[in-house]
């Protein structure tokens, strides 16, 4: 079947069957499919008056399968509108999966590059591949036409994918991730005068020898005087409370934008559910970031109701002090409804409940350092608990369901003041600490929605500046339109 055929079976199949989504679960504010799979963010870009997010889609099913790109479209970063199926598997070239890659705007058109997949033998033998970059163009930033592979692996390069693609002084240039004989993960760099012929120039990243086999969805941009790299590594192993993840995303930052310590990789999120970021550079210069917000080899459990996976809040990121900070995109204030000012909140081996039930809100709350107790934090219903641990000087995210027991730490100076600003929505979790210093994100489904409180375990602790408020519905009754 042709592209176009292929196209308009998944556009149907989306239209025919959406109606058949389960909201229990499904997000009000946090994009996810209009039906069945999604993973890794791809083509994150502003072009042709719009905000596009496409994304690693299987139409079909709640589960992985052939990749497709979904695509939706917004003028704020947070009310999306779903589009037709930008891509789907149609040529000898990628006719296992149109994998991941980026977009960019150029002569007032929109390309998109990306990973053509192929299995030599059975599907899901990952030792018997090829995988090359493809270019694909539209006019009207909606239907797509295929212009065929613009790159080839390097010899003896199966594992060859997730073009990141950028504007570079007169040039284009991207990032691509390479799996090289003897399992070692490289980052190259091509670079190209008109997004059809490209070069190699150099590897900005390679992997220490046993580390990482594979950088998945390298990003690479500059920012604040400094430049950035971002990948998904394949093969770390867990270092005590970090790494703990089946899978991670790493940052690293350099003054040389094509030579980056692999040493120095940080992880960008410490929650249960967070991989693959990508970033954008908006019309007013701020750096965009936005990931898949479920995580690899973890149960699904949103499979029954015909969708899967979600995307992170689009996250402002700046550099301070060569760390990566990370808030909410400030276009977020569009969906709190009325403020509620609690102001301060003292606790001895007590509770305080803040809402009834665990539903979609904004939290904003400070602890002061210093303070005697064992434990105290947010407790999310029947989900999840965020606590402070004074013994080990850990902040803890602790997801409660069976079968998704799994708690994330990081080590925290408990002598400081602490801030944490919260955003709950039907099935997840967001969590900005100390104004964005760190995150955890993570994914929550089928518990009761009982009581948002704050609680206090063997000790006083005093909370302040607390507020809380509901946020808006702007996504569950969003449907991919006829067109």
């Amino acid at each position: 079947m042709d592209f176009q055929n292929q196209i308009k079976k998944a556009n149907d199949f989306i239209l025919n069957h959406q109606a058949q989504v389960k909201k229990d679960n499904y997000p009000s504010y946090h994009l996810a499919a209009p039906y069945g799979w999604v993973n890794d963010p791809n083509g994150f870009c502003y072009a042709l008056g719009h905000y596009h997010l496409f994304y690693q889609h299987y139409p079909y099913e709640a589960k992985w399968g052939p990749m497709h790109w979904g695509h939706a479209i917004s003028d704020d970063l947070i009310h999306w509108q779903h589009q037709p199926v930008a891509l789907a598997p149609s040529e000898p070239f990628d006719k296992d999966g149109c994998f991941s890659g980026s977009a960019i705007e150029h002569d007032g058109k929109l390309y998109l590059i990306y990973t053509g997949h192929v299995w030599l033998k059975e599907p899901g033998n990952d030792n018997f591949i090829r995988e090359v970059q493809c270019l694909a163009v539209s006019e009207d930033g909606v239907h797509f036409e295929k212009l065929g592979v613009i790159i080839e692996p390097p010899e003896g390069v199966m594992h060859f994918r997730d073009p990141k693609v950028f504007k570079e002084d007169d040039h284009f240039a991207l990032v691509v991730g390479a799996r090289y004989p003897g399992d070692e993960a490289r980052v190259l760099k091509y670079v190209s005068p008109d997004l059809k012929t490209w070069s190699l120039k150099t590897s900005i990243l390679t992997a220490p020898q046993q580390e990482a086999f594979m950088y998945e969805c390298p990003d690479t941009f500059p920012l604040d005087g400094q430049y950035v790299v971002a990948v998904s590594p394949m093969g770390l192993k867990p270092e005590g409370i970090a790494r703990n993840n089946p899978s991670i995303s790493s940052y690293a930052v350099s003054t040389d934008p094509e030579h980056f310590d692999p040493r120095s990789l940080c992880e960008i999120d410490h929650g249960q559910d967070y991989y693959a970021p990508q970033s954008m550079q908006a019309p007013d210069g701020r750096r965009i970031m936005i990931a898949w917000q479920t995580m690899w080899k973890l149960p699904f459990a949103s499979y029954e109701d015909n969708w899967c996976g979600m995307f992170t809040l689009p996250r402002e990121v700046t550099l301070q002090d060569g760390r990566l900070i990370q808030k909410p995109v400030r276009e977020v204030a569009s969906l709190y409804k009325k403020m509620q000012e609690i102001g301060t909140v003292n606790l001895e081996n007590d509770t305080y409940r803040l809402k009834k039930q665990c539903k979609p809100c904004y939290l904003h709350l400070c602890i002061k350092g210093g303070q005697s107790f064992e434990t105290a934090g947010v407790n999310f219903g029947d989900f999840a608990t965020l606590y402070l641990d004074r013994q080990h000087q850990e902040l803890t995210l602790l997801r409660k369901e069976k079968g998704f027991f799994s708690p994330r730490s990081m080590k925290l100076d408990l002598q400081r003041d602490l801030t944490l600003d919260i955003y709950v929505d039907y099935s997840s979790l967001e969590i900005f600490v100390n104004d964005g210093e760190d995150t955890f994100s993570c994914t929550f489904y089928n518990g009761k929605r009982k009581d948002l409180h704050l609680f206090a375990h063997n000790g006083k602790v005093e909370f302040t500046a607390v507020k809380l408020c509901g946020l808006k519905d702007v996504l569950r009754q969003q449907k991919m339109p006829q067109m």
